[in-house]
């Protein structure tokens, strides 16, 4: 009976060690799909990207990619899900971490411009380009387009409760600050220059 016991717990464990392999196997070809599709759509734009070109360029058959993503644009969506992941994490703490509304838009802010300069930013506005009725791809895309403007809406909402001021022009105002101070920083490479003067022209509007 004890032999039987461990025969039966040997088993146990070699198909535990033969189930994580598969995990592994398939979380690194994820991985492989993944940046091959960062790397084609920022090279070829994502509309010239097909799907047997990012099966080619990471050597699998198309019928095989379709086993990881419907289409691509789940790909596109999971690239920037990967990309963003931590971005947005940390965006839904900033409620929590700066109770002041003023100081929550400059962290704000600032991590608006660290994304902004990324090179993960040009994946992103491949999102635009997305045409689909799946439904949970859909609302997936605009949970992610929309989180950062929660945050701010939230702090703007804050700062102008009560007062005749017209909270949608400011967040159009700050938005399009960020835009264009980002875009300085890329041609400038001045990062942070870029980000205590649109602190400063922020704070202006705010006050």
């Amino acid at each position: 009976a004890e032999i039987g016991h461990r025969g039966a717990s040997v088993c146990h464990l070699a198909n535990i060690a033969i189930r994580l392999g598969r995990k592994l196997e398939r979380a690194d070809k994820t991985a492989r799909i993944l940046d091959a599709a960062t790397t084609l759509f920022q090279e070829r734009g994502y509309r010239k990207t097909d799907m047997d070109d990012i099966a080619q360029a990471v050597g699998l058959a198309r019928n095989s990619l379709y086993r990881y993503y419907r289409n691509k644009d789940f790909i596109l969506l999971a690239c920037v899900e990967r990309d963003m992941g931590a971005f947005i994490d940390r965006m839904g703490t900033l409620d929590s971490i700066y109770p002041d509304p003023v100081e929550r838009i400059g962290a704000w802010l600032d991590m608006q411009m660290d994304m902004a300069t990324s090179p993960a930013h040009a994946t992103m506005e491949f999102m635009a380009e997305i045409r689909t009725d799946a439904p949970d791809l859909r609302k997936r895309l605009m949970e992610l387009h929309d989180a950062p403007g929660n945050v701010l809406e939230g702090a703007v909402a804050e700062i102008v409760r009560g007062k005749r001021r017209d909270a949608s022009l400011i967040i159009a105002l700050i938005k399009g600050m960020v835009e264009a101070a980002a875009g300085h920083a890329i041609r400038r490479e001045n990062k942070t220059a870029a980000k205590r003067e649109l602190r400063r022209a922020v704070e202006r509007v705010i006050e």
